[in-house]
């Protein structure tokens, strides 16, 4: 199970994420994330957001060998050409760490604050199919033409080749009927934060579509994720959560995985035995530096432990 880092660019400084953010490369945690948004997205929502691509950037250039991306870029924001440009260079920042995560977008505040389309949800769903397929060909290396309702490119390339030779696509989101599909087309990974029994339904959903589109389905790596707070008293895990939400302006503290590294691993086993093959806690200000020292030093081996003695689960 490889264990990934969502450190919020929300309310937040550049100094706070630079430095949790070479704590989580320095601990060996396989990936790095943020998200792509221009407005917070949670609790008072009219507050300051650093901007995703920039910290990738900024992320790939400070950091060795944690791989970093996005959860996940609104295809709305970019045009999948620039998008795809933008992904191959950042491969080569971070020399072969990059990952680009996209998805359909959602956040109708911003949308109309910028003045960008977001559509229906039918319209997303098509324009997301028409994008992923666009950047799909272009990471590869391909000369794209195409003419479809919401893109028009003709002999497009992206001439900044990959360090990787695939470069991975990650779709997030859990629309069963086009996000999925879309996925089993030209994703290499899926991510969402649903408990183990939806991923568990939603991965079979995923086998599903990969079948009717003759994909592998052991291509794809699904990825879930939850908060995590790691603390032998609850009280102080309670605390830490409190603050979280006063800092953010949350009606209500977020839910998250509580307790002792032995709880902590077992619960994260939950989405191993679901299929899930890897797995992003998320962290806010104030960045809990405990918590993520000790996902890498006391979950990280009791985890490689439980998952070693139920191979046929995890295989599953």
């Amino acid at each position: 199970m490889r264990l990934g880092i969502n450190l919020w660019p929300q309310n937040t400084t550049w100094q706070a994420l630079r430095e949790h953010a070479l704590l989580a490369d320095r601990l060996g945690f396989d990936s790095l994330w943020v998200w792509d948004h221009f407005y917070s997205i949670n609790g008072d929502l009219h507050r300051p957001n650093l901007e995703g691509w920039q910290l990738q950037a900024a992320y790939a250039a400070i950091t060795k060998n944690v791989r970093i991306g996005c959860l996940v870029s609104g295809i709305t924001h970019r045009h999948p050409a620039v998008l795809a440009n933008m992904a191959t260079t950042l491969d080569n920042i971070s020399g072969g760490r990059a990952i680009l995560g996209i998805g359909a977008a959602w956040n109708a505040l911003e949308h109309n604050a910028y003045g960008i389309d977001l559509g229906t949800p039918a319209e997303r769903s098509n324009r997301f199919a028409e994008a992923t397929k666009i950047i799909r060909q272009l990471v590869d290396g391909k000369r794209v033409t195409f003419s479809g309702k919401y893109y028009e490119l003709v002999n497009a390339e992206v001439l900044v080749r990959p360090v990787q030779e695939r470069l991975p696509i990650l779709i997030g989101g859990g629309g069963e009927q086009r996000t999925l599909r879309t996925t089993a087309r030209y994703a290499d990974m899926w991510h969402s934060f649903e408990n183990p029994e939806v991923m568990a339904h939603k991965i079979e959903v995923l086998r599903k579509h990969c079948a009717d589109v003759g994909r592998d389905p052991a291509e794809i790596e699904p990825i879930g994720g939850s908060w995590v707070v790691i603390r032998d008293d609850p009280a102080k895990a309670k605390a830490h959560l409190q603050r979280v939400a006063e800092h953010h302006g949350m009606s209500a503290p977020p839910t998250a995985i509580v307790g002792g590294p032995d709880l902590v691993a077992e619960r994260i086993a939950e989405y191993s035995r679901a299929g899930v093959k890897g797995f992003i806690v998320r962290f806010a200000e104030p960045f809990d530096a405990e918590s993520i020292e000790r996902l890498a030093t006391d979950v990280q081996p009791r985890l490689q432990t439980i998952l070693a003695e139920t191979p046929a689960a995890v295989s599953s």
